[in-house]
């Protein structure tokens, strides 16, 4: 299967093509990487469904959490990237 993406810039494509070499992959790859993850995900209306559906009952530290989700999404980009090979 082969996908083609047109009109890109070229200042995303030299900054997607070093994010790759940093990850030590090629673009291809890194590229079916995003996608993967991405189709895993829910839409952002499914997931605002599910976060307004049950109120939370205590507070809690935004900044933490989304450390802890970045920690969680580069965890997840390693991992996918280490099967993609």
């Amino acid at each position: 299967m082969f996908i083609q993406v047109r009109n890109v810039e070229e200042e995303l494509r030299e900054a997607a093509k070093k994010r790759a070499a940093e990850l030590g992959v090629d673009l291809s790859t890194y590229v079916k990487t995003l996608i993967r993850r991405d189709v895993k995900r829910p839409s952002m209306a499914s997931w605002l469904d599910e976060v307004t559906a049950e109120p939370i009952g205590q507070s809690f530290d935004v900044a933490e959490a989304i450390r802890e989700a970045r920690d969680e999404r580069d965890e997840q980009m390693r991992r996918n990237l280490g099967d993609a090979g």
